[in-house]
């Protein structure tokens, strides 16, 4: 998967870096050990609307804890749920430790495309830095990068407060 990310990025003539490192399960052993000075360091979060099939998936600096109810509100949800393992796999072909934006270009959008929820810290950090889908790698670049991705793919951003 970190080749699929880096050609993908390539094709989009995006100046980013990949950093190799051992495994990392947390945001914060990924912190520890990705240190990079001036960027801000992201969770992801596959969530489900917990009365309907709706899926979206969240990003938030490492450190903010996830409202489920306040995050829900913001797309006229009343509660999120963790996605089952199962479904992250099949919706975005990833596993847990391993999610981030990134997995939307495995996403089957002919099925359903989950909306993007990013906090507005990460917003309008100047850079940021994801997993490739592979927790031994990292994915450093600049937020105007970033949106460039977000924007190939035409993903529905919703900016979150």
């Amino acid at each position: 998967m970190i080749n699929k990310v880096t050609d993908y990025l390539d094709s989009l003539a995006v100046s980013y870096k990949l950093l190799r490192h051992q495994a990392v399960v947390t945001t914060e052993e990924s912190r520890k050990i990705v240190h990079v000075e001036g960027c801000m360091s992201c969770k992801s979060l596959y969530v489900k609307d917990k009365k309907s099939d709706s899926y979206y998936l969240v990003v938030l600096p490492f450190d903010k804890r996830a409202d489920m109810r306040g995050l829900a509100g913001f797309v006229g949800c009343a509660k999120f749920e963790f996605a089952a393992e199962e479904k992250l796999l099949a919706d975005l072909g990833v596993h847990r430790g391993s999610v981030s934006p990134f997995a939307y270009l495995n996403e089957d959008t002919s099925r359903y495309s989950a909306p993007l929820l990013i906090d507005e810290e990460v917003w309008n950090a100047d850079k940021v830095k994801f997993h490739p889908c592979d927790n031994t790698a990292t994915v450093v670049l600049a937020l105007c990068d970033f949106k460039r991705f977000l924007q190939s793919i035409n993903k529905r951003v919703v900016i979150v407060k």
